[in-house]
């Protein structure tokens, strides 16, 4: 799945786009990565275990069509529009690793295409280098360009009801905003010397800059599909 960086990449250009409320929408472009403290799990969060990628088949993908049927009534709602745009960034860019980076064998993840060849490792080690090269993409996009954050947690609690079964409280709404105004802007997303200097493991510049742009367009199309 993408960093936050690149969900709040997404947002920031999707909100000049459409005319959705910023804190809502951000806000909710984050909510499937759940806190501990939160309802659900990040497994349940994402709507996995129904179905799985064709492309890697010992991997889920968040069931779309699941999320539809739950959240048909309040889809226009801005804070649900951002919990739907993560689960179709989540799959589009799993569905481009998965294809592109996982080397598999009877069903099984063995190894993965790093850009020096081909690296024959356990599952955690490939699963690192994917979140480190999309953590590392992230701050360099923000080293470049202002961080848009949800900066008011009133506007958010107004749709949380739209949530199911209590899934996020007033408190989560205000602790994760605080976080991200402290810690995450502060410390997470700044890029220190060794990151300045540091190259992916699996991807180019121009392969991810050319990801994101496609992931965009393409949730942009999925968007535009439930107004028709």
């Amino acid at each position: 799945m993408p960093s936050w960086s690149i969900h709040l990449k997404i947002g920031k250009e999707l909100l000049k786009r459409y005319n959705y409320n910023k804190d809502k929408f951000l806000f909710g472009s984050l909510i499937p990565d759940t806190d501990y403290s939160w309802k659900y799990n990040r497994f349940i969060a994402h709507y996995y275990g129904n179905i799985k990628f064709t492309e890697c088949q010992a991997e889920f993908k968040a069931d779309i069509e699941s999320f539809k049927k739950d959240y048909l009534k309040v889809l226009d709602d801005d804070l649900i529009k951002g919990y739907y745009v993560h689960l179709l960034a989540d799959n589009y860019y799993n569905r481009y690793i998965y294809y592109n980076k996982w080397i598999q064998n009877d069903n099984r993840v063995i190894g993965v295409k790093t850009i020096k060849g081909n690296c024959i490792c356990d599952y955690r080690t490939i699963v690192n280098y994917k979140h480190e090269d999309l953590a590392l993409y992230g701050k360099k996009l923000f080293a470049k360009e202002e961080l848009l954050l949800p900066n008011d947690g009133t506007n958010v609690i107004d749709s949380i009801n739209n949530l199911k079964d209590g899934y996020i409280t007033k408190e989560n709404v205000f602790k994760r905003i605080n976080y991200l105004h402290n810690k995450y802007l502060n410390e997470f997303i700044k890029m220190d010397k060794e990151e300045e200097e540091k190259n992916y493991t699996l991807f180019t510049q121009k392969e991810l800059d050319d990801l994101l742009n496609s992931c965009i367009s393409y949730i942009i199309s999925k968007i535009d599909e439930l107004s028709n």
